[in-house]
């Protein structure tokens, strides 16, 4: 998925407002941001240690600084 999202950027990434469903560890959501995204939220199930990690990894990610704005959110039950 992060190979394709990376090889399409223009008609995928580039200036749109991405959402991810059911992140894991994020990477298309991190592909997305470093590839010109306007905006990317991160989603998954509420686990502490999850969401967590999730945000772990956006904040290691120095190169995101000043691309894109990503952050991640729990998924809640309506």
């Amino acid at each position: 998925m992060a190979e394709y999202l990376e090889s399409n950027r223009h008609e995928l990434v580039g200036g749109k407002n991405i959402l991810e469903l059911g992140a894991g560890a994020g990477l298309p959501s991190l592909v997305c941001a470093l590839k010109g995204a306007s905006t990317v939220v991160v989603t998954d199930y509420p686990d502490p240690d999850l969401v967590e990690n999730l945000e772990y990894n956006i904040s290691q990610c120095k190169e995101l600084r000043g691309k894109s704005i990503i952050f991640a959110e729990v998924l809640q039950r309506s």
